[in-house]
């Protein structure tokens, strides 16, 4: 360690320093002080900052790639290119795969949460038919928002495994009591037939996600955008419009006669007559 007084020495002029030579080549340089150490803490807040994104990056990346091929195939290195970042960084922030699965389904479920509200307060003062038809618009909206959620739900719904009893427990499960309890509210007012509560609940939801989770086949076939608002809006309309009043036409009633209308009499009728008349 440099002392206070040899660093006086060192960067006071050459004519001050006893012995000093007048050649800059063999003329002392400043000592070098290291760097002082951030102390063990809370980061600055650049360096806060700086971590979130980082965070965000690799959380966004891996909710693509995991709705896209499932959870098996996708490796920890993909998710770090996919973000641009390197594969410690992954390491370093979620120390697994299951970690960095898991981290990024809460991610997504709690931007879904802004998409679907299903709140009590929401549906305050509407009839079990017209809550049922505010669920299910919400519901196809937000799976046309966030279609990764379907995408996800159907590769992990496939086969049964931990991370399926996990969702289900923390998600899948919540989201599906809230149909089944306005189901249940219809048929206790008659409002709909006394249907299985799991099969109305199945049809309807099937109905407002799976079309999202083929989303890249039914836009290529139909030549569609389904993120399209308008297109959003119709769907909702069509579905609820088959689910509550079905799909055929209704029969057109058949005509009445009018109660003061002259009819001609039959052939038979008028015969009498006219042979009395010969």
């Amino acid at each position: 360690m440099v002392s206070t007084s040899s660093r006086i020495k060192l960067f006071a002029p050459a004519s001050h320093a006893a012995g000093a030579m007048t050649d800059d080549a063999s003329r002392p340089r400043p000592a070098k002080i290291p760097p002082r150490r951030r102390p063990p803490g809370r980061p600055r807040r650049d360096e806060a900052g700086s971590t979130h994104r980082t965070r965000e990056l690799l959380l966004d990346a891996a909710i693509k790639l995991f709705a896209h091929h499932g959870y098996d195939p996708v490796t920890t290195g993909a998710v770090a290119e996919a973000a641009g970042l390197s594969q410690s960084m992954v390491h370093y922030h979620f120390g697994s795969k299951s970690n960095l699965w898991e981290q990024a389904i809460r991610r997504m479920m709690k931007r879904r949460g802004a998409l679907f509200r299903a709140a009590a307060r929401d549906l305050a003062g509407l009839g079990p038919l017209d809550k049922l038809k505010a669920l299910i618009r919400r519901l196809i909206e937000a799976n046309a928002r966030n279609p990764d959620f379907v995408r996800i739900a159907v590769h992990e719904g496939t086969v049964r495994s931990p991370r399926l009893t996990w969702l289900v427990e923390n998600y899948f499960a919540a989201g599906y009591h809230v149909f089944d309890d306005v189901v249940r509210e219809a048929i206790a007012a008659k409002a709909i037939p006394d249907l299985p509560v799991h099969d109305v609940t199945n049809v309807i939801t099937s109905a407002a996600s799976l079309t999202f989770g083929l989303k890249a086949m039914v836009e290529d076939i139909y030549d569609i955008d389904l993120r399209d608002p308008v297109r959003i809006a119709s769907f909702a309309d069509t579905v609820i419009r088959i689910i509550f009043d079905g799909i055929l036409k209704a029969p057109a009633s058949a005509p009445q006669a009018q109660p003061n209308a002259t009819r001609r009499p039959s052939r038979r009728a008028r015969r009498p007559n006219e042979e009395g008349k010969r």
